[in-house]
This record gives C-alpha cells, structure tokens and sequence, in this order.
C-alpha cells in the first residue's frame, strides 16, 4: 500500500516528473496548482493523468489548502509551487513576499493544524547562497553573512525565508521536515532559459541558435530525473538515518559545465547543427548566478539518503533529454534533426 502524497505544483517540469515517479512507485498523489498540465508536459504525462486526482488552488490560500488536507488525508507532502522568473520576482517582491514565502509558511501550518502528516519535504534552491566561501559547499555554507546575503536577489530571499520557517516550526511543533535545494534542473520539458533547452532543442529542430550571453557562465546542471529521484528518497527515508535535514538535490559535478561546453557538445551529437553562446554577460547573469555557482558536496545525498547520482556526466543526461524530446518531436509529425548520438 502507497502512500499518499500531496505536491504542490505539481503541474510544472519537477513536479511532473516527481509524479509520474510516484504513480510508478503505486503512490496515491494529489496535485495540487494553479493551473493544469500544458504543452509538451501533457505529452509526457499521458498515460499516468488519469491516476492523478488535481486540485485547483493556491498555497497562498490556506483555506483552500486546509480544505484539500481535510479532503485527501495526505501522509506526505512535496512543496514545490513557487514562481522561478527570478527577473519577474525582483520587480514584485510583494509577491515573493505573498506567495513564496506565506505558500510555505500555509503548507507548515496546515500541517500543523490537520495533523496525520508523516513528512514534508520543501523545496527550496540553490539560490540561497551568497558568493562561495569554499568549494565543495556543503549545506552548512553559509546563506547570510556581515557583507551579504542570497545571490539570487528576491528569488533567494523567499527561499531563505521559507527554510528558515520550517526549521522552526519543525523545532517548536515537532514536524518532520527535510529541505531540497536543487540546482539548475535540466531534461523534458523545462520553459526556464538554461542555455541547453533553448540550444539543444533549436538542434534538434533543425535551427539556428546564436544566444548572446553565457559562454563561460558554470553551473552544477541537474538532470530531473535526478531531482525527482532525490525527492522521492527525502520523503521516504526514515528519520533514523537522517544526520542531516537539509541536502542539494544536485549532480555534484567537478568541474560544473558552462554554457560554451553544452554548445560544444550539441555540435557533437547533431552534426552541422549551427549553436553558438556568446562571451558576454548579461545585467542577470551577473547579479544572480556568477557569484554562487560552485561545486556542491552531494554525498549526504548518497550516504543518508541512500539515492546514487544516476546523470553526473553531464553528456550521458543530455543524451536521454535528447532523446526524449525526439520522441514528441515525431509525436507532432516532425521529423528531428540527425544525431549522432
């Protein structure tokens, strides 16, 4: 018998995969989001749609929350709804305010009030961090500090804030709780600007693609699969082997990839395929991602969670994104560009 399990934002990339992982594992899952499933998503969600009960809401609104709790009796919760538009965030940090940080702040304390709830695992990011005080950074990095703090501006700011409530509604309420901070998830079928998305998809569909910014930008780039698999270990693990209540769901590769070494490696699995990135840095690159990029201790991840890396080189999970993203393509009547590999 499965558990059952409630994800919020569960329409978007991670939480799509996080469910169909679930569903395979014979959970019982409900998203709970805005918005159904769109685009490519629904493509990749076809066959396991219907074994997913969707509710309509906002973590903004606990009422509606505490009223899918009442509904559904989750034992375990996946929170992941929060907006990734780091630009848009910035601008409205309200909004932020309101939906990242109060959506977390309604999740804790409806699991507080409702009870029954066995373990909550909260996603919060890699943009927590301020600029790398040592490499590999563990979790105990440092995220606030006498001249900084989060790089990622608002975005950051929200996730801080949400870890730091649920430290202390797990101290004071005796909640079981574990924080995941992923790093650049990449695979079918991501709308954030990664670089790879936009260059390996164009290759795929046989079009130019010549970004102007991010050539030597690095990042950990984190396969879903991966993060999904990570995800499923946080809720399931039990407390006993838990040194740790907060890990990086992260590839944790040496040395990170930057964008100019994805473009390289797509001129190599699609022959004449036109990719460039350019030198420069763009206002956003800048202020939210140089600073904090660096390589990141996973081996929590693999000694206390018991979860093993399966797309740490990095052409290996490009090579099954790829792949995937062939399939929709002659799913569409399209035919995809020839690889070779």
């Amino acid at each position: 018998m499965g558990d059952t399990v409630l994800v919020t934002g569960g329409s978007g990339f991670i939480g799509s995969h996080l469910i169909r992982l679930l569903i395979e594992r014979g959970d019982k899952v409900i998203n709970f989001d805005l918005a159904p499933r769109c685009g490519p998503l629904v493509w990749m969600m076809r066959d396991y749609e219907k074994r997913i009960l969707y509710e309509k809401g906002d973590v903004a609104n606990l009422t509606q929350l505490i009223a899918v709790m009442r509904k559904h009796q989750p034992s375990k919760i996946a929170h992941l709804a929060a907006s990734v538009d780091m630009e848009n965030l910035d601008s409205y940090p309200k909004q932020v305010f309101d939906q990242m940080v109060g959506g977390t702040v309604n999740v804790l304390e409806a699991m507080r009030l409702m009870g029954g709830v066995e373990r909550m695992v909260n996603y919060s990011s890699v943009g927590v961090l301020p600029t790398r005080q040592y490499e590999p950074m563990d979790c105990n990095h440092p995220t606030v500090m006498a001249t900084e703090g989060p790089a990622s501006g608002m975005y950051g700011a929200g996730k801080l804030a949400g870890e730091a409530f649920c430290w202390a509604y797990a101290d004071l309420f005796n909640l079981d709780v574990v924080l995941l901070r992923p790093s650049a998830a990449y695979g079918f079928f991501t709308a954030n600007s990664l670089f790879m998305n936009e260059m390996l998809e164009g290759a795929l569909r046989g079009e130019r693609v010549h970004l102007p910014h991010g050539r030597h930008l690095p990042r950990d780039y984190t396969h879903v699969h991966d993060i999904a698999g990570i995800t499923v270990a946080a809720l399931n693990t039990p407390a006993k082997r838990l040194k740790h209540r907060c890990f990086y769901a992260a590839s944790g590769m040496d040395p990170l990839v930057t964008g100019g070494r994805i473009a390289s490696i797509i001129r190599e699995m699609v022959p004449g395929s036109d990719i460039e990135v350019g030198e420069t840095l763009n206002p956003t690159i800048e202020r939210h991602y140089l600073k904090f990029r660096g390589v990141l201790d996973v081996r929590p991840v693999e000694e206390q969670l018991g979860y093993r890396i399966q797309y740490r080189d990095i052409q290996v999970g490009m090579k099954e994104y790829a792949d995937r993203y062939c399939e929709f393509l002659i799913s569409q009547g399209k035919i995809p560009a020839k690889r070779a590999w």
